[in-house]
């Protein structure tokens, strides 16, 4: 029992939060808020007022084409994240356009 603690502690330092895309790669042109379309300038506005636990991933095609999704609200950031990235891979999908979603934020 008196390592249960222990335990505990070192299993929550192993479950560090990830960083998103931009925070590795803050250089990248899907990091540059400037050059955003006006679609993903206001989806990242309303992202911006929702809950907790949320994620915003963003795919850019090669002629420049903008696809995000995004998810909040979920039991974890880990759910929000997997379904923010399914959701613009959906719409990249859709579009029949090759791209890469990357989380954002």
């Amino acid at each position: 029992m008196k390592y249960l603690g222990l335990i505990s502690i070192i299993f929550l330092a192993g479950c560090q939060s990830i960083p998103s895309f931009c925070e590795s790669e803050p250089d990248s042109n899907l990091c540059n808020q400037k050059t955003y379309q006006y679609n993903t300038d206001q989806a990242l506005e309303e992202f911006a007022s929702r809950k907790s636990n949320k994620a915003f991933a963003l795919g850019q095609t090669s002629d420049g084409s903008e696809f995000y999704g995004y998810g909040e609200g979920y039991s974890s950031t880990y759910k929000a994240k997997a379904a923010a990235l399914e959701a613009c891979q959906t719409r990249l999908d859709k579009h029949g356009v090759e791209g890469k979603c990357e989380l954002i934020r």
